[in-house]
């Protein structure tokens, strides 16, 4: 299967948590891990998120030259199976190319830097992403970036479709039964083999490759 190398980054609290009860964004990496962040986007082709991120935070997914001097800002991807990304969503601006990956026909109009793409889809009626990363890599996307959600994260690490899993830990506990984790509640057990324990700021960064 030709497809690019994927690498997951995420920030997490002690508790596992990766947002706040209401499931809004809330910050957790420190200025030295944002800067990390800010590099690995810098070195990628693109950044791939679901469409929950988008509803939920409402990203730019872009390079801010504050951290990066003279940015390269990679594509921007969102998985969108019913198209439900507004029209008006900061990931859809005109700083960057960004693709909507629906599962079917999506009648709302975007600007020219926006592109749709219809891929198959699941039997839950999510993206088929061992479908979607050999369409990407015909589009020349050789290095993804995955950033979230956690069902995101979940179906990519399931799928086994991941090279390198980064995790920064950040010295708080967010707390609550149903607050957004870094894996959703039906993720299946996943074999990790830990390459590589940081300290940055005030958090650690975990480096996990899949045990295949």
């Amino acid at each position: 299967m030709n497809r690019p190398y994927v690498l997951i980054n995420c920030a997490m609290s002690i508790d596992g948590k990766v947002a706040s009860p209401s499931g809004k964004q809330i910050k957790i990496s420190c200025n030295e891990d944002l800067k990390r962040m800010y590099r690995l986007r810098n070195t990628s082709d693109a950044i791939l998120v679901g469409v929950g991120t988008v509803l939920s935070d409402d990203p730019k997914l872009t390079v801010k030259d504050k951290y990066i001097k003279n940015p390269k800002q990679p594509i921007r991807i969102v998985l969108d199976t019913n198209c439900r990304t507004p029209k008006n969503a900061e990931v859809v601006n005109d700083t960057a190319k960004t693709i909507i990956v629906v599962g079917s026909d999506c009648n709302k109009e975007f600007g020219n830097n926006v592109e749709i793409i219809k891929c198959k889809t699941t039997k839950e009626n999510l993206i088929n992403l061992k479908y979607l990363l050999e369409i990407l890599f015909k589009l020349g996307i050789k290095k993804l970036m995955v950033e979230g959600g956690s069902k995101v994260i979940s179906n990519f690490l399931k799928e086994g479709l991941v090279d390198d899993f980064y995790i920064y830990v950040g010295p708080i506990i967010i707390g609550g039964k149903n607050t957004p984790a870094l894996v959703n509640k039906d993720c299946k057990k996943i074999n990790l083999k830990l390459v590589k324990i940081k300290n940055i700021g005030s958090g650690i960064l975990l480096h996990y490759r899949l045990v295949k």
